[in-house]
């Protein structure tokens, strides 16, 4: 992401004037960074983004890495909890004439060669994002049992169990006689 007039992030990195070379930088997400993002389904966070940036003459290269923890609510039983996330992502920016900041799929921005700075809001945020997993659950513990609310789980298999359909539809008993 591009700097804008009146928008203000502490997660940038200025480039412009930087000899070729490497440069690493550390930034620390937490929950102020998620409340700029009211879809996010991260509610809480400590995470740290180390990244890495390659200038060359005509391209940057920022390696991010990032490890943390993040707050998830629970797709079973909807409490909150803890989850650890860490992930790696490569982003390609070259120059032109005008700015995309839609990285394409080889992780690729163009951006205009009057730029100075470069934001990394949404790259960091599309990154965490795309670390978590499908399904959000209470992970188990040592013994394999769920750490899901108690409660809940059994709110649960006493509203489903009551739902099995013992009988059978008369119209597809008809269809079963054809496989003898």
């Amino acid at each position: 992401m591009l700097v804008l007039p009146g928008i203000m992030s502490k997660f940038k990195i200025r480039f412009r004037g930087l000899k070729e070379g490497k440069y690493n930088y550390k930034f620390e997400i937490n929950d102020s960074f998620f409340e700029n993002y009211p879809e996010s389904e991260i509610s809480k966070a400590n995470i740290q983004a180390y990244i890495n940036l390659s200038v060359t003459k005509d391209l940057l290269t920022l390696t991010f890495k990032f490890k943390g923890t993040v707050r998830l609510r629970c797709d079973r039983c909807l409490d909150f909890f803890e989850y650890g996330i860490k992930g790696n992502s490569i982003l390609y920016v070259d120059f032109g004439e005008k700015n995309s900041d839609l990285s394409d799929a080889d992780n690729k921005i163009t951006i205009s060669n009057t730029s100075e700075e470069i934001i990394l809001d949404k790259h960091l945020y599309d990154y965490i994002h795309l670390n978590l997993p499908y399904q959000r659950v209470h992970p188990d513990d040592k013994n394999g049992n769920s750490t899901c609310n108690r409660e809940m789980l059994n709110k649960i298999e006493e509203y489903s169990a009551g739902n099995e359909q013992k009988t059978t539809d008369p119209r597809w008993d008809k269809l079963k006689s054809l496989y003898n």
